[in-house]
């Protein structure tokens, strides 16, 4: 019985022998292959690879592909799953895959296949109106179980922290006025733009392909307008006479209300401590005096008495008459 990967290589033959190539290097454009029986065919040629070495983990294996698709190039990556969430693997070709990537559903182990399409970018993923600054490359993720009886189960990978960064060769000088972007090509057809940051590097959160393009008739760039006379403003704040501006006035009525009320609170906060102070002083010299009448005008003096002081009369104020000196 035929397995499926057999069949898509037979499959995939019988389609190609059907348009003869004259340049392996220049592909002709009459043919159209859905982009996503490409994927499964160069999985298969990038899993041969595995099969060719002794199988380790977080060694790049370079595969080899038909000599009907000279011009792409394909790799496979295995790795752990927890590995891959909490290091993440840099260098995977113009891949830079950051911690807290995943994959859904979770395996144990997990295949990385880069896949460049060199002269084939344009053939299997056409912009009209753009032209190709860099080849169109992808990275999916399978099921690392690595059997050659059937096609391995596709896997959603996915950055949940940093993006994915893909950092492509420079592309050298570029006109005026000529702006690259990065798009994105999904596993279901959709086509995303997004900006192109530090020269040639685009970023990505999921699976698929990438590349740069430019427009490919980018128009002039409109030259600046003339300098014209500095307009005075529309709307003078000083206002004068019935026809003066509204706005103006109202606005200079309310600043200096609120110049007014500030002006009034900072006033009465200096009333307020006059008046603190004032009745601090009259309630000190109230109690001066009535210490000084207790005392009825006389000091005591103070000696000490254990640990404390006390005041003490130290002579009589009135001197003792006995009864006998009354009698003459």
């Amino acid at each position: 019985m035929i397995s499926l990967a057999n069949f898509y290589r037979v499959f995939f033959a019988i389609l190609l022998s059907k348009f003869p190539f004259q340049n392996a290097q220049s592909p002709p454009k009459n043919i159209s292959l859905s982009s996503r029986f490409l994927d499964s065919v160069l999985q298969d040629y990038a899993f041969r690879s595995f099969f060719r070495h002794r199988q380790v983990t977080g060694v790049i294996y370079d595969g080899n592909v038909s000599p009907e698709l000279t011009g792409i190039t394909v790799s496979a990556l295995r790795l752990r799953s927890g590995g891959l969430r909490r290091k993440g693997y840099f260098g995977y070709k113009e891949f830079d895959i950051p911690a807290g990537v995943f994959e859904n559903p979770y395996v144990e182990r997990v295949v990385l296949v880069y896949q460049n399409l060199g002269n084939w970018s344009s053939v299997y993923y056409p912009m009209p109106g753009y032209l190709y600054l860099s080849p169109v490359v992808g990275l999916f993720a399978y099921n690392a179980s690595l059997s050659p009886a059937k096609v391995l189960p596709e896997l959603d990978l996915r950055a949940s922290e940093d993006p994915i960064l893909i950092k492509f060769e420079s592309f050298g000088v570029l006109k005026d006025g000529v702006s690259p972007k990065c798009v994105f090509f999904d596993l279901f057809g959709g086509v995303e733009f997004d900006r192109v940051v530090n020269g040639s590097v685009c970023k990505g959160i999921k699976q698929g392909h990438f590349g740069v393009v430019v427009e490919e008739n980018v128009p002039a760039p409109v030259p600046a307008p003339a300098m014209m006379p500095v307009k005075g403003p529309e709307n003078p704040i000083a206002v004068g006479g019935d026809g003066g501006d509204k706005k103006g006035g109202s606005n200079g009525w309310w600043v200096g209300g609120m110049v007014g009320g500030v002006f009034l609170v900072v006033a009465a906060a200096a009333v307020y401590g006059v008046m603190v102070a004032v009745r601090r002083c009259v309630r000190r010299r109230r109690v001066e005096k009535m210490e000084y009448v207790t005392e009825g005008g006389v000091s005591l003096a103070v000696v000490a008495v254990g640990n404390g002081k006390m005041p003490v009369a130290m002579e009589m104020r009135t001197k003792p008459v006995l009864e006998n000196e009354y009698v003459t």
